[in-house]
């Protein structure tokens, strides 16, 4: 059900929108250029970046329950069908880096002994691996020479694993700065090449423009 029109997103679907918009291009600029190490204690960048990321991961789970209610408009009927098959994978792989690159993030904390401090407010669980669990129960060094050979076997996975999680957080960055930028022109696109309401759809304070033509080419009394 879409109750502002058939080619209008309603107003909480046009929040969720520009919201995650703007946070996306803080998190991606904070990312690319600022200092964003969590196992540095008090880093602001990190508080700040963390944060909004939780917020990030918290919007995209409720965009997707209020699609569930909340029927996108209709593509321009002058679509091929391969712009529409473009279009909708282009959305669901939006919807999916939403959703992975925030808990890539808090993976990489995790990784590198760190929580995701939430404005200073609370703190996200930090994820455990395996024997890591173990280590962190308890602050009493291993004695044994056979224990020293496992804590520096464990420590040697740990990097590992950091590096590939923060891998794995770089290359989803750059994934959604791409697929946005495509998105982006596509709206681009529509509005001045095509012609279209694709753009104007997501503007707030707009009238729906397909069905305010239909009244203006109808009789007049």
């Amino acid at each position: 059900m879409n109750p502002n029109g058939t080619m209008k997103y309603g107003a909480v679907s046009q929040a969720f929108h520009w919201i995650t918009v703007v946070l996306v291009i803080v998190l991606l600029l904070t990312g690319l250029v600022g200092d964003v190490e969590a196992d540095e204690p008090g880093n602001t960048t990190f508080m700040w970046h963390g944060s909004l990321g939780v917020v990030v991961l918290a919007l995209a789970a409720a965009r997707i329950l209020w699609r569930l209610f909340r029927t996108a408009p209709p593509l321009p009927p002058g679509m091929t069908k391969a712009e529409r098959t473009l279009a909708r994978a282009v959305h669901i792989a939006l919807y999916a880096l939403l959703l992975a690159l925030p808990i890539s993030g808090w993976l990489v904390a995790s990784a590198e002994g760190a929580s995701v401090n939430f404005f200073d407010v609370t703190s996200l669980p930090r994820w455990q691996w395996g024997a890591d669990a173990v280590h962190t129960q308890t602050e009493s060094p291993p004695q044994a020479a056979e224990h020293e050979e496992s804590n520096e076997s464990a420590s040697a996975s740990a990097e590992q694993r950091e590096h590939f999680w923060e891998e794995v957080h770089e290359v989803l960055g750059y994934a959604i700065l791409v697929i946005a930028s495509l998105h982006a022109l596509a709206a681009l696109k529509h509005h001045f090449i095509n012609r279209d309401d694709v753009l104007r759809s997501m503007l707030p304070g707009r009238r729906d423009h397909t069905r305010m033509r239909a009244d203006q080419s109808g009789p007049r009394l």
